[in-house]
């Protein structure tokens, strides 16, 4: 079943490739390369959800990341509530 965000039992986030603006961390010379692949997050690993200085959903890593995507703040809320409550749902 295709998917833009799913979360699993295991408290990890989906999303799919094409979504992602970007995969950064401020203050270096290039971001992360997202191949085509689905992003892989552990829920664990984010600090907290808002939006970037762009206008742009993001998850602010712990490790200083930066992911920024094309959905709604509420999805990505969602999403990272069922990730860290551990409950599998495809959020859109």
């Amino acid at each position: 079943m295709a998917y833009i965000i799913r979360t699993t039992s295991d408290g990890l986030i989906y999303i799919k490739a094409s979504y992602i603006i970007n995969v950064k961390k401020p203050n270096s010379l290039e971001g992360a390369k997202v191949l085509g692949q689905p992003l892989i997050v552990n829920a664990d690993n984010i600090g907290f959800l808002s939006f970037n200085v762009e206008g742009h959903v993001t998850y602010f890593m712990a490790n200083g990341f930066e992911i920024s995507m094309k959905a709604l703040y509420e999805e990505a809320e969602e999403a990272f509530n069922c990730a860290k409550a551990h409950i599998e749902r495809i959020i859109k």
